[in-house]
């Protein structure tokens, strides 16, 4: 299951963050460069989404939490998203300065993070997490 979750949460969060990247300052420098860091993210959002899985597993105390999510499934993926977004963008671009945000970025009033990356960990995980409980295999193989 974490491989298949893994397997899905690359490469849509790689689409996202390509998406998203023009929104952000300080990280703009070639084309090549703006792969690579958005595919480091992906990577590290990759590992976001396993970790609310597993936290899920524990929890509700069952790995096939995801079957059946429920309202409190979707509650914990929400909370678990926000909270992660939000502790990494206040971190990100208020402590360490690694990026900031440009004009098209709307921020969360009273929080002073971005709308766009939160909405990535609160969309994308529920998302994810449903491919996989699917049983869909990884979605650049046809078997």
């Amino acid at each position: 299951m974490s491989a298949r979750i893994f397997a899905w949460a690359v490469p849509l969060n790689f689409a996202w963050e390509m998406g998203q990247f023009p929104a952000y300052t300080g990280v703009h420098s070639s084309l090549w460069r703006t792969v690579q860091e958005c595919g480091v993210h992906s990577l590290i959002d990759g590992l976001f989404v396993l970790g609310i899985f597993w936290g899920g597993v524990l929890l509700f105390r069952r790995r096939d939490w995801i079957h059946r999510p429920g309202l409190a499934g979707y509650f914990w993926m929400g909370i678990a998203g926000f909270f992660v977004s939000v502790v990494i963008e206040l971190n990100a671009v208020y402590r360490l300065g690694a990026w900031g945000y440009g004009e098209a970025m709307p921020l969360i009033p009273g929080l002073g993070v971005g709308l766009l990356p939160v909405l990535q960990m609160l969309v994308l995980p529920p998302v994810l997490l449903s491919l996989a409980r699917k049983g869909i295999v990884h979605p650049l193989r046809s078997d």
